[in-house]
């Protein structure tokens, strides 16, 4: 049995006997305890039918209970579901409230966006209809001036019929006039051509000229000195004939006399010492001496290129020779290199050079070189002056110009990138005395298989420089550093400028003989 139950049922136990129980005295003990016996039988059927009752009413309301309890379950569950459904609902508008939240915002930013794109269009549809209206009165302006343009049409072609009968005696006569326009251009272009080499010669000839006198001069100055030094002596010698007869009288004086001899003897000394440096200047060297000079006083030329290739592809090529310091009569001194080791090579097309810079080294130190120029004798020959500041500053040696190269009977070539040398007979040219036709070279001594190029550095035998091979037959003589054109590298070089320089020379080089082409 359940403890509520029986504890509700010792309640209404002790209850009922509370209600029962009599506390008043007896009156009379006999009849007291028959009633008490008869009440009591009465109650106990009446409690057993009352906790019947009750057990039947507990029963019902236990069942009660039950069915209320089953019912509130199943109310529960319902809530449950219920709750768990509004709680994913809950969640599916807190989803679609932060979506609905982000579209808003990005309708904002739309809207805000479109604002400005109509004030935009509004501008626009302004500015379109002023040009609009523009347009409407020029219209109306080129109409009237068609209008008018019609008239003088007409005008136009009634006055071409009378040009038109004009115009074959104009022809005529322009024909005539470019043709002794361009018998005038021929004629003037010979003269130039016979100016310049007229010019060219007479450098030269002046050249010669001022070398000759100052060798005149320097040996009017060396007589001089010695007729001075011989008449100096001859009167030292009397004095001192005269000083040994007085010597003891006149012993300072012949103390004078003894610095002065020694003075003339000194002076005397100098001038061989100037007579045995020209001596050593004219003997004849050896191959070997010229080559390891070119080899212990050389310069390097490094040309770095930006070129146009195939299908308009850009790349960058670098160009190397070797050279020497040339000395000119002015004392000036230049580096020399054929165009065929560099980027403006004759047989290129020069639009596809699109940058060109140039780097000598001269004993280890590297400077950028800012333009080049062209040798008037041959444009395709490069010469670079160099600064006598950085030339001093090199100590290396430098090479005078040979201005008579055929009191030599050979020349000695020197290869463009030292790798051999040998020797070869020449003769000017009778086409041109810039050039020389070299005969074909004698093998080197130190090596068995020379063969002449361009680009070779000719050399007299006195270690004289006396020009650049075009070919393998043949040599320009440089006897000066004329430049026909100037062409600035680096960060000054203009693509079509070059472009245009190179054209030029190109003519200039079909104005050569036909064999050194």
């Amino acid at each position: 049995m359940n403890k509520t139950l029986m504890l509700v049922i010792c309640d209404f136990l002790l209850l009922s006997m509370l209600a029962l129980a009599r506390f008043d005295p007896p009156e009379e003990a006999a009849t007291a305890t028959l009633d008490a016996t008869a009440s009591s039988a009465t109650a106990e059927a009446e409690l057993i039918e009352l906790l019947e009752e009750s057990l039947q009413s507990e029963l019902s309301s236990r069942q009660n209970l039950t069915e209320d309890l089953t019912e509130t379950r199943e109310s529960l569950q319902q809530k449950a579901r219920a709750l768990a459904e509004r709680e994913a609902a809950l969640e599916a508008t807190q989803t679609d409230l932060a979506a609905s939240t982000a579209q808003a915002e990005e309708l904002a930013r739309s809207k805000a966006q479109i604002e400005a794109e109509q004030a935009a269009l509004a501008a626009e549809k302004a500015r379109l209809e002023a040009e609009s209206t523009q347009l409407a009165a020029r219209f109306d302006r080129t109409r009237t001036e068609l209008e008018a343009s019609k008239s003088q049409q007409v005008e136009l072609v009634s006055t071409l019929g009378q040009l038109k009968a004009q115009s074959s005696v104009t022809q005529e006569k322009l024909n005539q006039t470019e043709e002794e326009l361009i018998a005038r251009e021929i004629a003037l272009a010979e003269r130039e051509a016979a100016l310049k080499a007229a010019e060219a010669d007479k450098a030269a000839l002046q050249a010669e000229r001022e070398t000759l006198n100052r060798q005149l001069e320097v040996a009017q100055a060396e007589r001089r000195l010695l007729e001075q030094n011989l008449t100096q002596e001859q009167t030292e010698k009397q004095q001192l004939q005269e000083e040994k007869e007085l010597a003891f009288a006149r012993a300072d004086r012949l103390t004078e006399n003894v610095s002065q001899l020694g003075q003339g003897v000194s002076t005397l000394t100098q001038a061989s010492e100037d007579i045995k440096k020209e001596i050593e200047a004219a003997r004849p060297q050896t191959m070997s001496e010229i080559f390891t000079r070119f080899q212990n006083h050389r310069a390097s030329l490094r040309f770095t290129a930006t070129e146009r290739g195939l299908f308009g592809a850009e790349s960058i090529k670098t160009y190397e020779s070797k050279s020497i310091l040339i000395r000119d009569e002015s004392g000036a001194t230049y580096l020399v290199t054929h165009s065929a080791n560099s980027p403006f090579a004759f047989g290129k097309n020069a639009n596809n050079l699109l940058a060109a810079s140039l780097e000598v080294s001269l004993a280890n130190r590297r400077f950028p070189v800012s333009q080049i120029g062209f040798l008037s004798a041959d444009p395709r020959i490069l010469f670079v002056p160099l600064p006598q500041s950085l030339v001093d500053a090199s100590g290396l040696e430098t090479f005078p110009l040979a201005l008579q190269p055929e009191r030599w009977e050979e020349a000695v070539l020197v290869k463009n990138d030292e790798s051999n040398f040998g020797r070869t007979g020449f003769r000017r040219l009778t086409e041109s005395e810039r050039f020389l036709k070299m005969d074909r070279p004698a093998l080197g001594q130190l090596f068995a298989d020379f063969a002449s190029s361009r680009g070779d550095l000719a050399f007299t035998k006195n270690s004289q420089f006396i020009g650049l091979l075009t070919d393998t037959e043949h040599a320009v003589v440089i006897n000066d550093f004329l430049a026909s054109a100037i062409t600035r590298l680096g960060k000054g070089f203009d693509p079509e400028q070059n472009a245009a320089t190179l054209d030029r020379l190109r003519d200039r080089l079909q104005q050569l003989p036909q064999k050194v082409r």
